[in-house]
């Protein structure tokens, strides 16, 4: 059986000098295949030149592949397949050795080629049933082909019974031998069967990307298999100078073995290249998310996942942003973790167990994606850092409604009530006083009581009414524009909102009318309020002067700096002589 590995310094050697080794080997692969079958360029020159061209094929892909890490198992098959094919031929000669060495180098060469498709992708094989096929087709195919040839005579095989062919053994019966040679043959096509059912097996445990690399090999090996096969019900093997059409078929399909190989070298390059290609095309800032649609796209695994490390809040969130550990190192799959250029924790990618056979290009693809992703991950840090700040935010203007809320108690509860109780009790001093001073005192200390409760009342309506917690929006604003000195049309809805929000638009719209009032000298104004896709949108318009703007400390400011607080946006349009539009989106 062939070593699975070339010696360590000849393939860093054969890795470092490529052309040179691709010169040589195939100088010298042409030259041994040339001189292996010589007497074939007189009878079959076409055949013969198309057998040299298969031995460097093989040899020739061979030397490309060496380096190649996960497809460097099947280097030394190709190799033992381009100097095996060629001394197929020394059949040609048809003197010493010559039946010999092509009977042995015939049948080890299609063992060969199998030996290595079953060691591809990992290496090795997978399981006792294929480590048992191998060892069948090595004792049907190899050894019960030179046991033939110690019962067999050398015509029996088509040979010209040249006295100079070296032979074996004694015969036997040639009824007999037919009989054994059937027999063989018909094993042959069994082992060929099952073979055909061992790759159809990987294929479909295989990875997509795995089966993109390995099925143009696959088939081409079964075609071949197949036409050996039944070429050998009519041809057991080479035996003369003269090349057959069946085996022109043969070599023809078996320059398609190498071709597979290489272009499975040439895909792996080009998914590197599309690795490169869909990471330098994500957006920015770039998304986990898009990262990982890149990952799944260029190793063709839909299974592959990003937990990305948010430092600030010391867990793992997934490319949704879900908070997810990731799979332990020890876990079925592939599990890689890493790290930014500081050596801090940036992510855990882990893909299908079966990406295992392929962590060259899923170690690409992550050295690719590590910029990508230290900038996703940076981005997430201050989203999460903004969306802290905003729910602060949306804290403190909770807090600051609830303060208003109360105050607004207090002043009614605590307050109100003693100024109502002190005007009862004034007048009940006013009936019983007698002395017209006195009278005049209470009467004037009563006004001033009623104008000290109409203040009170006012000030607490402007804290936080109380018609806005008890009927809502529509009923507070009717209230404040019925007292304002301009027209106002309502296009309010009359459905609740949340308080935050109630209390907000409330304000907001009280302070654009008396902006309104104060500098637009406008003879009307619209207020309108929409509720559309979790958004409120308030749209304030006037006939004013317009030429309104926003300056530091002043109202339209506050107003902006008030609707920022609700997580909103403050659009302010006021062309001069052309009225002014406030348009304020909060979300719900």
């Amino acid at each position: 059986m062939p070593h699975p590995h070339l010696p360590a310094r000849l393939s860093a050697c054969a890795a470092r000098h490529r052309p040179w080794c691709l010169a040589i080997g195939g100088t010298a692969t042409a030259a041994g295949a040339i001189a292996c079958q010589w007497p074939a360029f007189g009878h079959s020159p076409l055949a013969a030149t198309l057998n040299v061209v298969v031995a460097l094929a093989f040899a020739l892909t061979a030397a490309m592949l060496n380096g190649e890490e996960s497809l460097g198992s099947v280097t030394a098959a190709l190799v033992l397949g381009g100097l095996l094919w060629p001394l197929s031929w020394t059949a040609g000669w048809d003197a010493g050795p010559s039946a010999l060495v092509s009977t042995f180098a015939y049948t080890h060469f299609w063992v060969c080629l199998g030996w290595g498709v079953l060691r591809y992708p990992t290496g090795r094989l997978q399981n006792n049933g294929e480590r048992v096929l191998l060892g069948v087709a090595v004792l049907v195919i190899p050894l019960a082909n030179l046991g033939l040839i110690g019962i067999g005579r050398p015509e029996w095989f088509g040979y010209s019974g040249h006295p100079d062919v070296w032979w074996y053994g004694e015969p036997i019966g040639h009824g007999a031998f037919d009989a054994v040679v059937w027999t063989l043959d018909g094993l042959t096509l069994v082992l060929a069967a099952a073979f055909l059912l061992v790759v159809r097996g990987r294929l479909r445990r295989y990875s997509e990307l795995d089966r993109r690399i390995f099925r143009p090999v696959a088939l081409a090996l079964l075609l071949a298999f197949v036409l050996a096969s039944t070429v050998n019900f009519f041809v057991y093997n080479p035996s003369d100078a003269d090349i057959g059409p069946e085996f022109v078929a043969i070599s023809l399909t078996l320059l398609t073995i190498p071709l597979a190989f290489a272009a499975a070298v040439l895909r792996r390059v080009f998914v590197r290249a599309r690795i490169a290609q869909l990471l330098a095309t994500l957006p920015t800032p770039p998304a986990v998310r898009a990262v990982r649609a890149a990952l799944r796209a260029a190793l063709h695994d839909d299974s592959a996942e990003i937990y990305l490390w948010l430092p600030g809040e010391d867990h793992h969130v997934d490319a949704d942003g879900a908070v997810r550990p990731p799979p332990p190192p020890g876990a079925a799959e592939l599990v890689m973790t890493l790290r930014t250029a500081t050596g801090a924790p940036l992510a855990v990618i882990a893909a299908a167990p079966a990406m295992r056979r392929n962590r060259d290009l899923v170690e690409a693809a992550v050295r690719a994606s590590a910029l990508a992703l230290e900038n996703a991950q940076l981005h997430a840090t201050v989203a999460a850092q903004l969306d802290a700040v905003r729910a602060s935010r949306a804290r403190l203007v909770e807090a600051g409604l609830h303060e208003r809320r109360r105050l607004e108690r207090d002043l009614h509860d605590g307050a109100q009530q003693r100024l109502l109780a002190l005007a009862t009790r004034l007048g009940l001093a006013r009936t019983k006083a007698t002395d017209p001073d006195t009278i005049s005192a209470i009467e004037a200390a009563r006004e001033d009581l009623r104008h000290a409760l109409a203040d009170l009342r006012s000030l607490a309506r402007g804290i936080h009414p109380a018609v806005l917690s008890q009927g809502g929006l529509r009923p507070a604003l009717e209230v404040v524009t019925a007292a304002l000195p301009v027209e106002v049309e309502l296009d309010v809805p009359v459905a609740r909102f949340e308080a935050v929000l109630e209390a907000g638009a409330y304000y907001t719209i009280c302070e654009a009318l008396t902006n309104t009032v104060k500098h637009a000298g406008a003879s009307r104004a619209r207020v309108a309020v929409r509720h559309d896709d979790g958004i409120v949108r308030i749209d304030v318009t006037d006939d004013g002067k317009g030429g309104a703007t926003a300056v530091e400390g002043g109202g339209l400011a506050g107003l902006d700096d008030r609707v920022r607080a609700l997580g909103g946006a403050l659009v302010i349009v006021s062309p001069s002589g052309g009225g002014t539009r406030l348009t304020a989106s909060i979300p719900c």
